[in-house]
């Protein structure tokens, strides 16, 4: 025959569970970072990602570039030279180039309690600024009148195009490694410079 629960019983219970919130809120209270649901965990991560995945390209490395670029043309016959046909010239140029990534193509997991993984993408050629283009020698044969004029403003896209752009960041891959894990590891110890990070590079 089952027994009901007497009165004293569930007073005690009621009480008990009474007894345990107010301790709960108690410790809430005097230790206001504790979280007894992982809400500030949550947080900080959620804080950190937005800090990290921004939509713009990020800058994180400015070169001087400066160097003479040089063409040479020759007028031919019958596929052989004319000699005095020869045309040279050699443009001198400088500017900043810009190299960096795509701020929204940054990947963050998180690998332990702990620690967090930051996938950083490929390196990209962002922009250049302060160009100057001059030329500074122009090298004609008596007979350079046959031979087409060189463009100068094809000379100066050569210089900017993607062959070249690609041998600036291959140039400079150890340093932009160095500047990425610096530009990030800064942003997330200013939020919280007990986690760990482990840099990956796509």
């Amino acid at each position: 025959m089952e027994t009901s629960r007497s009165p004293r019983t569930a007073a005690w219970v009621v009480g008990a569970a009474c007894v345990g919130a107010l301790l709960a809120y108690g410790v809430m209270r005097a230790f206001p970072d504790l979280s007894l649901f992982d809400v500030g965990s949550q947080d900080r991560d959620a804080e950190i990602v937005s800090s990290i995945t921004r939509e713009e390209q990020v800058v994180l490395l400015s070169l001087g570039i400066q160097g003479i670029a040089e063409q040479s043309e020759t007028g031919s016959f019958l596929g052989m030279d004319v000699p005095g046909t020869g045309r040279s010239s050699f443009v001198q140029y400088g500017f900043n180039a810009k190299l960096g990534i795509e701020g929204s193509d940054v990947r963050i997991d998180r690998a332990g309690e702990d620690e967090l993984v930051i996938s950083v993408p490929e390196f990209i050629f962002i922009g250049h600024d302060d160009e100057s283009f001059r030329t500074v020698v122009e090298d004609n044969g008596v007979l350079s009148w046959v031979t087409p004029q060189i463009d100068t403003v094809e000379m100066i896209n050569n210089v900017l195009d993607e062959g070249g752009q690609d041998q600036y960041i291959d140039e400079n891959r150890e340093i932009l490694e160095d500047q990425a894990r610096a530009f990030y590891t800064a942003i997330v110890t200013s939020i919280d410079p007990t986690v760990a990070l482990r840099f990956e590079f796509r």
